[in-house]
């Protein structure tokens, strides 16, 4: 154990010093890994299995197909517990691997931001699906995003509770994490600007566990919406205290809680929640009816969002060894900057204005136990 954990410090401070390299993956006796850090166990692991359900899907399809160049590709699956301290410790296992030529992940915007410099100084993609913090592709020239940043998403919903639900009394719940707090602001300044009185920003500590005194200060000032920035986990268990608190409000929240776990967890108690997603089974397109009909035949169930946001992360990363090949890192970036036209199961995407796509969002709600498009 002590030895490990020297190795392990030796390699981060050479990588912040910048003077780490590793060789380049060709010379690792043909192989080619691709690395995925995600939460596959904790609060969180449902979103982190559905990222390695999709990715697997990926993978083995491109080596059915020859691979890449001829080259098999190995998944390399990595648990980081949603756990920003755990991440950069996989980023540092993976960028002292030659054969990694690229890593998918983290889940959540503290996680992917916490690895970033790891990578960063490795001269390695780090192509997140869901990390939608506003600064997190500003940490670097390697960071890649397949999600809409909440600089997008955030002001987008206070529209559509400010200008479309005409809420005018509006109050948030929300998670104190880099994402809950950029989630937070985004929609805050915007729901301001379009005119609505925010009543109260109340945020929890991941973990926490006991919502009431937050639920009976809003039940107190009644507000039209609350708006909640939160993972299943968490929104649930304020709902189900809501309930029992006799609290019932209009709630718009996140592209976070699209899970069937806030299904299960939530029961009556989440029925009317509105969320925009960047992705829902009955979208007609080809490229996004493609994956749902493949995954749902390899694993029996509905993909979510973020098994489809996965499922694009992969393809992308595909796609861009393809052109450039797997002979060198750094050429990964390049590859997924030249890419155009690409159609993925979330919609088209480009990068050709930044790191940042553009993204088309869903509008669904939860009616009669289901996620369903909604409808006014």
């Amino acid at each position: 154990m002590v030895k490990r954990a020297v190795v392990t410090g030796i390699v981060a401070m050479m990588i912040g010093a910048g003077t780490f390299s590793v060789p380049s993956p060709a010379s690792a006796a043909g192989e080619v890994k691709i690395g995925l850090s995600a939460p596959l166990t904790g609060d969180w692991a449902e979103y982190g299995n559905d990222f390695k359900r999709s990715v697997t899907l990926v993978i083995d399809k491109t080596n059915k197909a020859g691979g890449i160049n001829g080259k098999k590709l190995e998944l390399v699956i990595a648990d980081s517990r949603g756990d920003a301290k755990e991440s950069v410790l996989i980023a540092e296992k993976f960028v002292a691997d030659p054969a990694v030529i690229a890593q998918i992940g983290d889940f959540s915007s503290s996680s992917t931001m916490a690895a970033a410099t790891v990578y960063e100084q490795a001269r390695m993609v780090q192509i997140s699906p869901t990390a939608s913090h506003q600064d997190w592709t500003k940490k670097g020239e390697f960071m890649f995003r397949v999600v809409a940043t909440q600089g997008y998403e955030g002001p987008y919903n206070a529209r559509w509770a400010v200008n479309d639900l005409k809420k005018k009394k509006i109050a948030t719940i929300y998670i104190n994490n880099d994402w809950g707090v950029d989630a937070n602001k985004y929609f805050v300044g915007e729901a301001r600007k379009l005119g609505a009185e925010i009543a109260a920003e109340e945020a929890f500590t991941p973990g926490e566990k006991d919502f009431n005194a937050i639920i009976s200060k809003l039940k107190r000032l009644e507000p039209d919406l609350v708006y909640m920035p939160t993972f299943y986990a968490d929104f649930t268990a304020i709902m189900n205290q809501a309930e029992r608190a006799r609290f019932k409000p209009t709630v718009l929240a996140n592209s976070s809680l699209f899970s069937v776990k806030t299904l299960e967890m939530g029961g009556k108690a989440v029925e009317g929640t509105m969320i925009p997603v960047n992705y829902f089974s009955s979208d007609p397109r080809p490229a996004a009816q493609n994956f749902t009909k493949d995954y749902k035949a390899l694993y029996g169930a509905d993909p979510n969002q973020f098994a489809a946001l996965a499922y694009d992360a992969a393809g992308l990363l595909i796609a861009a060894l393809k052109a450039v090949g797997t002979d060198n890192r750094a050429k990964v970036r390049d590859g997924l900057l030249g890419l155009k036209g690409y159609e993925g199961a979330t919609g088209p995407i480009s990068y050709a204005e930044g790191r940042d796509p553009a993204k088309q969002l869903v509008r669904i709600m939860i009616k009669d136990g289901q996620w369903v498009l909604y409808k006014p």
